[in-house]
């Protein structure tokens, strides 16, 4: 493996944003710009969000009359009506936002003109480094965030004549206070109870008592031989030859339904203090240790570009005009899994629309949770890249939105269970936003997080957490989904009405309209539910549940999956027109992926259905959009369709502000735009189906190689069952194959079959 497949390196500082590099441990992150007069770094902490436990949100009279009028309209076909009643008396209040913790400013005092310059982020170690040379010295500054020590480390050594001379302070746009005591220079702050909208925008309001919003601080202490001075508000720093700055933020958060009271200044004082007294390369060795625990599961190779010497920036302009550059797909594969060890963590806050770095106070659409497919595929890969652990923070997260989503189930639609959805908070917001029906009324969110739970278990053949912790919980979702089903007029079951996220349609009389009898999303949706459910039920042998004999009534009477009239899946419950053909949703394929309700083999006429909505729907689309369509053309088989989309995955965008076609920023982020992380990791998951496909027992071996990807390796991939195989292939086709884990499997690699006892050693697989 070069260079080239793990380091993001520049010539110049960051100019904005998305030119910066990201770290982070889960809970802390940074944006390092490597600017060299005044260097910035955006901070953010995983819990940093306005609001507060219990906070009033949802406060429509009467949600379930509405309900159960809206469905008599939409039965009787009166759908533009039903949408009407559903937007005036269903849609609730907006979720709160992810807010920033604030910037850490390192101003120069000297008036540098920097040779050699510098800057690079190393996927294999997670180190952050700027290095030029100033006259006769050479000034080097290693930058990490350790996991273990839960700390941002900054050293800069001057080797040379010329010294470091700094002046360091913290700035952040919430209410705070910032002060310095000879120890640490400290920012204290709170979060705003409420951020109402006021003339297309949004204010601030901070409340005493029960509606208090977050506590929080963030503390800095430093390490040097020059001469350290504490100001009011800042920290001066001359005449040194090292400079090591140990940053550490707390909270007073507690849990989603606890007033946030917890003490955070003490603890992240003594954290920050046993930082400071640890040998600095012992930290940093043990921070690389802990990180590549998990970044060095996979590795894929896929061949040498001879890009070491390209700055990763040029490699992507590059790349728009030639697709010369086959380490750029590694090292896109290799971003992804940096990110999701660098954002969630066990004991952290699962990943939202920007992972944890924001560097807004009002970050595009707040920064929230959007669960009708965003946050869902931030976690595509983590299985597969055999990173299971990573997965606890949405496993605790769908625990807490089946305790809080109760009152949604009950108050709304009078339903068992629980619901959840379009957009969750910190506070698990779960009721209905404000807007449009064609996003405020999807409540199939709950029901969609269960396949996760299912799958961890799936990957870990983990029993007792199956029986402990997924099955309640995916029992109580398909509760609420048995109790919103009614029969059509063919004797059908169907959840009415529903949405297809976000999309709308032209009905008989010409209107624009998003709400129907039902959708193929929602009914696969249950569909999967409900199989996991009775899965569950049979893996831990439990009988004579009357949840699963309902389950088991129900299943084979949902509306089963039709195709329309121009070959396509129908997305809705008639043959409607789309507004938007382009729609950069294609929600009525999840049964194609991330499910796996229409199987190339099993359903053919289905596949068929699904490749020509693909064909209609096109390849333009949003940076999330581009990476679930990569997940559906390699589900599908066809490497090489996936492997384009990867390539305009890859399309160069060098402003944040600009506007239309998905890609990806220099620093190697998706660009929604603006920037959204799913996208990320659509891309990873990808290219990673690229590779295997597991389907229970059953693995497909190279199921969709691109031509183009004629000779490779990947060592590493999990498959369920909780197998690890690794893959060689030269001239396209398998050369060697290993797997590693215990029970029967059964792997398949074009027409041919085997069946392999595993043992628990690496076990040669042949054809």
């Amino acid at each position: 493996m070069t260079n080239a497949s793990n380091l993001l390196w520049y010539k110049h500082p960051a100019k904005t944003w998305v030119h910066s590099l990201l770290l982070g441990n889960g809970k802390l992150g940074g944006a390092f710009y490597g600017r060299v007069d005044t260097e910035t770094v955006e901070l953010n902490l995983d819990t940093l969000w306005s609001g507060y436990p219990g906070r009033e949100s949802y406060t429509q009279k009467n949600p379930y009359e509405a309900f159960k009028k809206a469905q008599e309209l939409s039965l009787a076909g009166k759908n533009f009506e039903a949408q009407e009643l559903i937007e005036s008396e269903i849609a609730g209040g907006d979720s709160m936002f992810y807010m920033p913790l604030g910037k850490l400013i390192i101003s120069s005092k000297s008036n540098l003109k920097p040779r050699n310059y510098r800057r690079q982020l190393d996927l294999k170690t997670a180190v952050h480094t700027v290095t030029y040379n100033l006259k006769k010295t050479a000034y080097k500054t290693e930058s990490f965030i350790s996991a273990p020590k839960d700390v941002m480390v900054i050293k800069t050594v001057a080797d040379g004549n010329e010294k470091i001379n700094l002046n360091i302070t913290i700035q952040n746009e919430l209410r705070h206070e910032v002060s310095t005591d000879g120890e640490f220079l400290r920012l204290v702050g709170t979060c705003p109870s409420e951020n109402p909208e006021k003339d297309d925008w949004f204010t601030d309001v901070y409340l005493d008592g029960d509606k208090k919003g977050m506590d929080f601080c963030c503390l800095t202490t430093f390490d040097s031989d020059g001469k350290i001075k504490f100001n009011k508000k800042s920290v001066s720093v001359e005449d040194a030859s090292y400079l090591t700055i140990y940053l550490g933020a707390e909270s007073s958060f507690i849990d989603w339904k606890t007033l946030p009271t917890k003490e955070y200044i003490a603890p992240c004082e003594e954290k920050v203090r046993a930082a400071k007294a640890c040998d600095y390369e012992a930290m940093k060795a043990e921070h690389i240790s802990d990180y590549q625990s998990y970044y060095n599961r996979v590795e894929l190779d896929l061949g040498n570009s001879q890009k070491d010497g390209t700055t990763t920036s040029s490699r992507l302009r590059e790349f728009m005009l030639k697709k010369n550059d086959i380490e750029l797909y590694t090292l896109l594969f290799n971003f992804g899994r940096y990110l999701a060890i660098s954002a969630s963590r066990p004991g952290s806050q699962p990943m939202n629309l920007q992972g944890i770095w924001t560097y807004r106070k009002y970050s595009p659409w707040r920064s929230n949770y959007t669960v009708n497919i965003n946050t869902e595929m931030n976690y595509w890969p983590i299985l597969p890249c055999a990173m299971p652990e990573l997965c606890e923070p949405l496993n605790t997260f769908v625990e807490e939105l089946s305790e809080a989503g109760q009152w949604a189930a009950k108050e709304i639609y009078n339903a068992r269970g629980f619901t959840c959805h379009h957009n969750v908070d910190l506070w698990r917001h779960n009721t209905p936003v404000s807007g449009c029906a064609n996003w405020l009324f999807w409540n199939m969110a709950g029901a969609w997080f269960t396949r996760h739970l299912f799958e961890y278990y799936e990957y870990t053949v983990d029993v007792n957490y199956l029986r402990e912790k997924a099955f309640p919980v995916i029992l109580e979702s398909a509760k609420f989904c048995l109790d919103i089903l009614v029969e059509d007029k063919d004797g059908y079951l169907i959840a009415c009405p529903s949405t297809s996220p976000e999309n709308k349609f032209f009905d008989e009389n010409g209107k624009i309209v998003a709400v129907s009898q039902t959708t193929t999303m929602t009914m696969s949706i249950i569909k999967e539910n409900f199989i996991n459910a009775i899965n569950c039920a049979d893996i831990l042998g439990i009988e004579n549940d009357s949840v699963i004999d309902e389950i088991k009534e129900a299943l084979p009477k949902l509306l089963p999956f039709r195709i329309g009239k121009d070959g396509r899946l129908m997305e809705w419950y008639e043959e409607y027109k789309e507004e938007e053909v382009k729609h950069r949703h294609v929600s009525h394929l999840y049964a194609l992926y991330p499910a796996n309700l229409i199987d190339v083999d099993l359903t053919p006429e289905l596949t068929s259905a699904c490749k020509e909505t693909l064909r209609v729907r096109g390849d333009r689309g949003t940076g999330w959009s581009l990476g679930w369509k990569i997940n559906f053309h390699a589900r599908l088989r066809d490497g090489n369709r996936a492997l384009k989309l990867v390539n305009d995955q890859l399309r160069y965008i060098p402003n944040p502000e600009i506007r239309g076609r998905g890609g990806t920023y220099p620093n190697m982020l998706d660009a929604h735009p603006p920037f959204q992380i799913d996208g990320n990791f659509g891309a990873t998951s990808g290219i990673a189906q690229m590779f295997v496909q597991s389907f229970g027992n059953r693995s497909l071996i190279l199921p969709a190689l691109p031509d183009e990807l004629k000779n490779g390796s990947v060592k590493g991939l999990a498959i369920k069952g909780g197998a690890i195989v690794n893959i060689e292939w030269k001239n396209s086709k398998l050369s060697n194959l290993t797997a590693t884990g215990k029970g029967e499997f059964e792997f398949v690699y074009g027409d041919k079959c085997v069946t392999v006892n595993l043992d628990g050693n690496e076990t040669e697989i042949k054809f």
